[in-house]
């Protein structure tokens, strides 16, 4: 009887699903940029409550290159056991596959859960001679291309801004792109380039320090984060453009992991020491739902491939 009944409880061990005892190991969280920048704050932020609310330990691995290709296709392409998320980068997420044969696909990838929002930002070095934005404007229809701008790369939503910020106001700059926002505001400090865009959250700390003059932010309304930097849109030029960052994993891991690693994803959103330190990085938290945020994907990828029909950005 006893033979019988420990073949029976072994037989239901070995049957039970992988998602019950998940996560029995650390967990790798792929950031698609380099030390520095926005996205890979938000991870280093996330990394320690996350940890909490799952019980294991979360190694954060940066795998910058190609304007976030590099990372999100690792993500893609891992092994679907919910032991390898990352911070899914949008627009680059949508837009890379949009602009060229990437080496991922958008469905390659389960949004989980959306996190923070960071408007992009226009910014220059604190020994420009521009003091706001229409005065670099100026400047550059009277000189095309002489502006340099710096970006994280083709299709991220710096350039996104950069692009469409040039075609509403009638000039063109030189798009000069990095592997990350940490090179970037490197560059910008240094007066390598004219101008970067940045998020706002990347840009703030260096302006408060006086190292840059932050011109406008491209969200659709002034931030309580940054109070005194005006919109775009209120500068008369009808352009707006943000990061969002989110939690991903590879297509195919099971609902029920999808599910759990969501609703702590949820708990530390709502954790105040998570909100008080994006506040103090100049970040916004907007959690969304593992539906909610999907959806969300779905309808800015069809935005963003419209967007491109009528005026590549390449």
């Amino acid at each position: 009887m006893f033979k019988k009944t420990a073949l029976a409880l072994s037989v239901m061990l070995a049957a039970a699903p992988a998602w019950a005892e998940w996560p029995e190991k650390s967990i790798e969280l792929i950031v698609a940029y380099s030390p520095g920048g926005g996205t890979d704050i938000t991870a280093r932020v996330l990394q320690p409550l996350l940890e909490k609310e799952l019980g294991q330990k979360v190694v954060v691995i940066n795998r910058p290159g190609a304007g976030g290709e590099i990372g999100h296709a690792a993500l893609a392409n891992a092994k679907a056991d919910g032991y390898t998320m990352g911070i899914v980068n949008i627009p680059p997420m949508l837009t890379i596959p949009i602009t060229r044969k990437a080496s991922f696909a958008t469905d390659d990838i389960q949004p989980v859960a959306g996190l923070v929002q960071d408007p992009s930002a226009l910014s220059v070095p604190a020994s420009s001679p521009f003091l706001t934005l229409d005065e670099l404007v100026a400047f550059a229809k009277k000189n095309p291309g002489a502006i340099t701008v710096g970006t994280t790369g083709v299709g991220t939503d710096d350039h996104l801004a950069v692009r469409y910020l040039a075609q509403a106001a009638g000039i063109e700059v030189t798009h000069v792109p990095f592997a990350g926002a940490g090179p970037v505001r490197t560059a910008l400090i240094g007066g390598h380039i004219s101008a970067a865009a940045l998020n706002l959250g990347e840009a703030m700390p260096a302006a408060t320090e006086g190292q840059v003059r932050i011109l406008a932010q491209f969200g659709e309304d002034i931030s309580e984060l940054a109070p005194d930097v005006a919109t775009v849109q209120s500068l008369g030029y009808d352009v707006t453009m943000l990061s969002e960052r989110g939690i991903g994993l590879p297509k195919s891991v099971d609902p029920a992991i999808v599910e759990k690693l969501a609703a702590a994803i949820g708990r530390v959103a709502a954790n105040e020491e998570f909100k008080s330190r994006n506040r103090e990085l100049y970040t916004e938290v907007v959690y969304k739902t593992t539906s909610d945020f999907s959806a969300h994907v779905k309808e800015l990828e069809t935005a963003y491939k419209t967007m491109w029909e009528q005026a590549p950005w390449q």
